[in-house]
This record gives C-alpha cells, sequence and structure tokens, in this order.
C-alpha cells in the first residue's frame, strides 16, 4: 500500500529554482532515501512533507487521497530533526509526551512508559536533554516523533551527529524498528553509503531533478550517467583503447568504468599488457590503497583497493587486473 506519494513537486525560493518534477511514492513499511550534495534541495522536499514549506507546485498525498498542503493529515507525519529539536526545559519523559497532551494521564502515562522501555530510556526518564549523550537524544527525537503513531516518518540527516560506531548500531535498530511498525519513511541524507545500506529504493537529485530512482543495487550496478556512477563510490573509466576491446561500438562520449575496489594490480603481465607505473600506496587497515600510472600517458592514473598480497614497491611497474563482468557501460 502506498504511504505517500509526491507528484510534480517543485519549488522555488525568490528567483532561484530549487526543484522541478519531483516524483516518487513510498510504500508502508519502505524506506526511501533522497541523496543528493549540500544545498540540493533535499530537506526541503521533508519540509514541503511536513507543511513547514508551503509555497511549492504539484501535490503531496497520503494514502493517495490526503492532500497534505490542506493540513488535513499532519497528525500522520512524524519529523525527526537532525539536530533532534528537543524541548531543553523539559526531562525525557517530558520531551516524549509533548505529542500527547489530548490523551488522559492514565492513557499518557501508559504510552510514555512503554516508549521509554521500548527505546531503553527509562533510567534516563528523569534527565534534561543536555544530561544525555547523542544516541540518547536520538532516541527520545525518535521516541517523541512516533509517540502519536504517525503514518509517515522524516529523517533528515538523523545519523550526522553520532560517532561512527553508534551510527552503526542505531541505523539497524531504526531500520528494524521502521518495518516492525510498517511507517513509510523518508530519509534524506549525503551520505553515499548510509544511503545504500539504509534505503529500499533511492532517489539521487542532480540538477533539480531525481534523476534515477530505483534500489540500491539497481543504481549501484546500473547507473544512468557518469554523475550517479561517481555519486555512489569511486570508480576509474578505462582508456578509450582497452575499452574498445569490450565495446567496439563505443564513441568518445560513451564511458567503461570499474568501481575501484574490483580494479586489481598484478606484477606479472596480464591480459592487459599496458604496463602502469606504481606512484603511491597508503594503508588503509584491511586494504591498501594505491595509486598507478599508464607508463606511456602520466594523465591516464587509475586508483586501486585491495589486500595486497604481493610484494610490490613505488616506481614497480605493475599491469592491470579485472574481470570483464565488472565492467560498467555508461551510454
Amino acid at each position: 500500500m502506498v504511504g505517500i506519494s509526491i507528484k510534480n513537486f517543485g519549488i522555488s525560493f525568490g528567483e532561484m529554482e530549487i526543484l522541478k518534477d519531483v516524483s516518487f511514492s513510498v510504500n508502508a513499511g519502505e524506506i526511501v532515501t533522497i541523496l543528493g550534495p549540500s544545498g540540493s534541495g533535499k530537506s526541503t522536499i521533508l519540509r514541503a512533507i511536513a507543511s513547514l514549506e508551503n509555497s511549492y507546485d504539484g501535490d503531496i498525498l497520503l494514502n493517495e487521497n490526503c492532500l497534505i498542503c490542506k493540513n488535513e493529515c499532519n497528525k500522520d507525519i512524524g519529523y525527526i530533526f537532525q539536530d533532534y529539536a528537543l524541548f531543553p526545559h523539559l526531562n525525557v519523559k517530558e520531551n516524549i509526551e509533548f505529542a500527547l497532551h489530548k490523551l488522559s494521564r492514565i492513557e499518557k502515562d501508559k504510552k510514555v512508559n512503554h516508549l521509554l522501555k521500548e527505546f531503553d530510556l527509562v533510567e534516563h526518564k528523569d534527565k534534561q536533554s543536555h544530561e544525555l549523550s547523542g544516541g540518547q537524544q536520538q532516541r527520545v527525537s525518535i521516541a517523541r516523533a512516533i509517540a502519536y503513531e504517525p503514518k509517515i516518518l522524516l529523517l533528515d540527516e538523523p545519523f550526522s551527529n553520532l560517532d561512527s560506531l553508534l551510527r552503526e548500531k542505531t541505523k539497524l535498530w531504526l531500520k528494524k524498528m521502521i518495518k516492525e511498525l510498517g511507517l513509510s519513511a523518508i530519509l534524506v541524507t549525503h551520505d553515499q553509503k548510509e544511503a545504500l545500506s539504509m534505503s529500499d529504493k533511492i532517489g539521487i537529485i542532480h540538477d533539480k531533478k531525481i534523476v534515477q530512482f530505483g534500489t540500491p543495487k539497481k543504481l549501484f550496478e546500473e547507473p544512468k550517467n557518469l554523475y550517479i556512477a561517481k555519486f555512489l563510490g569511486d570508480i576509474n573509466i578505462l582508456p578509450f583503447a582497452l575499452a574498445q576491446t569490450f565495446f567496439p561500438d563505443i564513441t568518445k562520449e560513451q564511458k567503461a568504468i570499474l568501481r575501484v575496489n574490483k580494479t586489481k594490480i598484478s606484477t606479472k603481465t596480464t591480459k592487459f599488457t599496458t604496463p602502469y607505473i606504481l606512484k603511491e600506496i597508503s594503508y588503509c587497515g584491511d586494504y591498501s590503497e594505491l595509486i598507478i600510472v599508464n607508463k606511456e600517458d602520466e594523465n591516464n592514473f587509475m586508483t586501486i583497493r585491495q589486500n595486497l598480497e604481493i610484494d610490490v614497491f613505488i616506481n614497480d611497474i605493475v599491469y592491470l587486473e579485472f574481470k570483464e563482468e565488472d565492467i560498467i557501460f555508461i551510454k
């Protein structure tokens, strides 16, 4: 069942057009990520859904029939801000119950106590927001957002203030919660890895539009253009002469690319006989990052990430090694 639909959405601030003709839908229990660089209009979409921006073109529909812009169904929308937006003068329990002012005291206490337990906040219920860690503040923010049982959950860069270990743990927990509650969630981020790991579908914004929308696997393995391929991960572009051996009809405007982690080197001659010079080696823990330069063309360089099982040194001659099926052809 479709939870929320954005149809032909467009918005401008003064003479500056921010977005145009943006359309996508989010099903119940689905996480859709809007991915794009800073300033591309990602958060503006969330603000419009939450009725914090009202001057826009197009329609935003809940369950395909309730117009958001008429403020008829805003109670069905929960918004989790990047900075959590907790009330500093209220403690944890009071922040969560703020959204439940229409319930009786007995109903309110029952629901809040359930959420405190569910979000592992019982021992922190009397603390002010400044006494909490970033992860605890985030859990309070999420608990408050779902206290009144919204159908839509808006997540604006929700992990940006967390350290890497807590971020990974929280992503798993939040994804599980969204699925269990059957929410339609829209996540806004500029973090490609976060989008790929969290999402059922991704929409990538470029030049004011969503230029590709689909599953993470589809976008990563079959990007529509070079911008999307680069945005979702580091790539190497094969030299034109080498690309022609795989795609005889390739033109100068088209590209054959390899993901950096799919490009390897060997000290022995491979079927790709062009020699490269190893210019840089950086140890990165579970892999090494190498920079190699074409011996005949110094403008042709590649980045390699691999677990080195061979002895190589700066200025060694090396050769490319990759599988033909790992090549992505960009038309």
